[in-house]
């Protein structure tokens, strides 16, 4: 798609504001407090593991069993750092009106209640490039375990874990066509904002036989690559921000925009019948 013209693209961006302050008005929460924000994690390119929680141990005869499964995340589209078009340059007017639409579309999410999406807008603005996860029981991980599209995940997941406990396994791998991708699509969410189609999916878990039924406890961590792919035009704004990641990328061009990985973990129980 060819990019807008920069008077639809600030159209855009002040319409999406004003979207976002009428839903401010109508009840959304605030901001989170700094303190509740996560910290960067080590530079982009790293990567994180969690453990699942475990239950109590088995006893007796009653086995226990683990669960493991990686879908890595691929490179794309939004992992992008360099100009597109050879010879490119940054023009330093055009690098400073899209980052004036970025400022103000972060502001937008915040009065809008999506502190996430904010935060992750201004990381993205920042260019440093690190890492940024949400822990298990963040507020983002809470909404993320209750949202339909990981409920559908998390189901599918463990069809997949029981099929392997039926015949016998107690150390359940799980291949990454088996962890599919969770893709957040309510566009009234902070998980989309923030999120939108997710690109990885680590999991991990173990548990025991206990009252006729497998029981334990599963982490997942939802993996994700925060940029702005050439197709993403996202209210308008996304083109914008792509030319801040592209063509003034940093750490190329001082000030400029880097893509960054992110990350939300979160646990729930396992139970499924063993007949």
């Amino acid at each position: 798609m060819g990019r807008p013209s920069r008077l639809l693209v600030k159209k855009s961006v002040i319409c999406a504001a004003a979207l976002c302050a009428a839903a401010a008005l109508l009840g959304c929460s605030a901001s989170l407090p700094a303190a509740s924000r996560p910290a960067a994690s080590p530079p982009a390119g790293s990567t994180s593991s969690a453990g699942a929680a475990s239950p109590t141990a088995a006893t007796g005869a009653r086995p226990a069993f683990t669960v493991t499964g990686v879908h890595p995340v691929a490179p794309s589209g939004s992992q992008d750092t360099h100009a597109q078009t050879p010879g490119d340059s940054c023009d330093s007017a055009t690098f400073a009106a899209d980052h004036a639409v970025g400022v103000k579309v972060a502001r937008g999410f915040v009065l809008a209640g999506f502190p996430v999406a904010a935060d992750l807008l201004e990381h993205f603005l920042g260019g440093t490039g690190t890492a940024v996860r949400y822990p298990a029981g963040s507020p983002i991980s809470k909404q993320a375990r209750a949202s339909a599209a990981f409920q559908a995940v998390d189901n599918e997941v463990s069809e997949a874990i029981l099929s392997q406990l039926k015949t016998g396994r107690i150390h359940v791998r799980l291949s990454a066509a088996q962890l599919p991708a969770v893709a957040f699509e309510s566009e009234a969410t902070d998980l989309y904002w923030g999120f939108r189609g997710t690109q990885g999916l680590t999991v991990t878990g173990s548990g025991r036989r206990q009252d006729g039924r497998y029981v334990g406890t599963l982490s997942y961590v939802i993996q994700d690559s925060y940029g702005f792919p050439a197709s993403d035009n996202l209210a308008g704004f996304g083109p914008p921000m792509r030319y801040l990641q592209t063509v003034c990328g940093a750490p190329q061009q001082a000030g400029g925009a880097r893509w960054f990985p992110d990350a939300i973990t979160l646990t729930v129980p396992f139970s499924q019948p063993i007949g």
